[in-house]
Order: structure tokens, then C-alpha cells, then sequence
């Protein structure tokens, strides 16, 4: 909205902003406080959204897809994609390595028990690694220690891989 400069309302207005000015600047800061400093440390802390790192290593005998960063709802979306195209690939086995997970949200923990699922049904053999204590006591609390195949360490893990394909090989 703009006003004419002769108009009253526009003169009132200037003018109560002008003594709203004057009594802010009147209010001293406390001692040694520097705004520009505070400014700039305010602007610091705002970061972006967390970046998730996925990783895949594969090797003949297993594909090792290891996680970096925060399983929140976007990481889980990232993380659900590439577990699909993983297991759609059916590698002969498939580890997830979660020992650079810094957070694990509910629907990190969903994604777990999806991937676990999908790759049964594909018949890839999948376990999961490096449950940091943060996602192990979500895992734990849960009570879903027992539908994940979790392993402290990915050559842990390809041993009970491997003994799952020589055990089917004898069937």
C-alpha cells in the first residue's frame, strides 16, 4: 500500500515509527555483545539436509551396501530405493552395513523389515551389520532383533551367508 506524502495517516504512521526506532536503539545491550557475531553463528547452525552416503561394494560371492549418515524419512527413502534395485539385481547374498548410521528413525526400522521381506521372497539371502547402539536399541525396544538378521561384523555376517547356501546346496 502506498500513501500520498501530504497524506495525515502516512505522516502518523512515519512518525510512530520513528519514535518505535528511537526507543529500540535506547535499550543498551549487554556488555561485550556483538551482533554480527551472534548473526553469523544464527546463520552457521542452519544447516541443510543431512546427507545420506550409500556405498555398494559387491564381490562374487556378496553385495555389501553400507549406510552413512541419518536414516530419517528422507535417508529411508534413498535407503528403500537402492535395497529394491539391489535386491531386484539377486545378488547372492546382500549385507547391509549400518556402522555409519547416526540416527534410525521408525522408518529407517521400517525399511529394514520391508528389505528383509523382499529379499526372502526374491530368495536373496540378506543380513544386516554394524547396528550401532543407537539403531540396536531401537531394534530392541521393538523386539525386532528376531525378524532381522543382525551380525556384529560383515565377515560375521558372509560366514552365516555362506553356510545358508551350503546348507541349501544339500537340500
Amino acid at each position: 500500500m502506498t500513501w500520498p506524502e501530504d497524506d495525515a495517516r502516512h505522516r502518523e504512521v512515519l512518525a510512530a515509527l520513528r519514535a518505535w526506532a528511537r526507543e529500540i536503539d535506547a535499550v543498551p545491550y549487554p556488555p561485550g555483545l556483538d551482533i554480527d557475531a551472534l548473526m553469523a553463528r544464527h546463520f552457521e547452525s542452519r544447516h541443510e539436509e543431512p546427507v545420506m552416503e550409500l556405498v555398494v561394494t559387491t564381490t562374487a560371492a556378496v553385495s555389501v551396501l553400507a549406510v552413512g549418515g541419518e536414516l530419517d524419512l528422507t535417508g529411508s527413502r534413498r535407503l528403500r530405493s537402492r535395497l529394491t534395485e539391489e535386491i531386484g539385481l539377486a545378488p547372492r547374498a546382500l549385507v547391509l552395513d549400518l556402522t555409519g548410521a547416526a540416527h534410525c528413525s521408525a522408518r529407517g526400522l521400517a525399511v529394514l523389515l520391508e528389505a528383509t521381506g523382499d529379499a526372502r521372497a526374491a530368495g536373496v539371502p540378506f543380513a544386516i551389520v554394524g547396528c550401532v547402539p543407537v539403531v540396536r536399541r531401537a531394534i530392541d525396544a521393538l523386539g525386532l532383533g528376531d525378524a532381522l538378521q543382525l551380525h556384529a561384523t560383515t565377515a560375521d555376517a558372509v560366514e552365516w551367508l555362506d553356510l545358508l547356501d551350503r546348507l541349501k546346496t544339500l537340500r
